[in-house]
């Protein structure tokens, strides 16, 4: 779909919001590996970082770039006060001359929410008001146009858009109802779908005066008519292939790990042995009988 698409159009941007990994406790590392190496397939542009992304810590996210070319987005993350490594606060796209700038914003609310707290435990995500009307005149002296990927939803993607000027284009995402662009209320706002339903699919114009416009949006779905892509399958197969290597080689690490501590502990005598089982349990319990 991607590439038929671009066969056609002069110009493409491939953009995600952000929150493509799963965000449920036991998700595995080796489904966000293949996701991202799948987008790099892909050819994406930018991705925003959502809250699902820290799931395996921001080293997770460090190692990735071994694999992705396409740049990460958050406008409004910190880590320990100071700007989340591995990522960029905007990114500037030269198209055909036109310098299309693009910024991304997590929910702070979806921070609060996160099932795995000690990932997140040093971000801050700032208001996305405070963040914007730092950078928005930095990043307007330098582009003719300014996409905004919004994982705040609709509403208060609209009502931040009434406090902030200067954006010309809003993607907003973190919502599960969606607004066909042929009835959204609020003018060159587009929405995307969940779940990789649909792709979203707009064509903008800019004009002589510098007006920006949005000259067609669309859902496109993505049912399974559409042919399966061999090289998919095989960044499917061969990640699947290493992930469980590496959960053998850890299994044989613990076995030893295991074999050494019973050999320890069958140097000790019986009444040595029993002391030091009671201390452990002790030390599980929490210090108490």
């Amino acid at each position: 779909m991607i590439e038929s698409i671009r066969a056609d159009e002069q110009s493409v941007l491939l953009l995600d919001c952000g929150a493509v990994f799963d965000d449920r406790p036991k998700y595995q590392k080796y489904k966000a590996e293949t996701i991202l190496k799948v987008m790099e397939l892909m050819g994406y542009d930018v991705l925003n970082l959502g809250i699902p992304e820290f799931h395996f810590g921001k080293d997770f996210l460090k190692d990735t770039c071994s694999y992705t070319s396409f740049p990460y987005v958050a406008s409004n993350l910190l880590y320990d006060g100071k700007k989340f490594p591995w990522t960029e606060e905007y990114i500037i796209k030269d198209i055909n001359g036109l310098k299309i700038a693009i910024i991304g914003l997590i929910n702070p609310d979806n921070l609060k929410k996160s099932a795995d707290q000690e990932y997140v435990e040093n971000l801050e995500v700032i208001p996305a008001e405070i963040a914007l009307q730092r950078l928005l005149p930095e990043i307007r002296a330098k582009a003719d146009m300014i996409i905004l990927l919004s994982r705040l939803g609709f509403k208060q993607t609209c009502a931040l858009l009434k406090k902030v000027d200067g954006i010309d284009i809003v993607i907003s995402s973190g919502d599960r109802g969606i607004y066909p662009a042929s009835i959204c209320p609020e003018k060159n706002i587009l929405q995307t779908g969940t779940g990789g339903r649909t792709l979203g699919y707009a064509r903008i114009a800019l004009n002589e005066k510098g007006t920006v416009s949005v000259e067609e949006a669309k859902f496109i779905p993505l049912g399974e008519s559409l042919p399966e892509d061999d090289r998919i399958n095989d960044i499917i197969r061969d990640t699947f292939k290493v992930d469980r290597a590496k959960k053998a080689n850890l299994d044989k690490k613990q076995t030893r790990m295991k074999m050494e501590e019973l050999m320890e502990g069958l140097k000790l005598s019986p009444r040595e042995f029993i002391e030091q089982y009671k201390k452990e349990q002790l030390g599980k319990s929490g210090g108490t009988k």
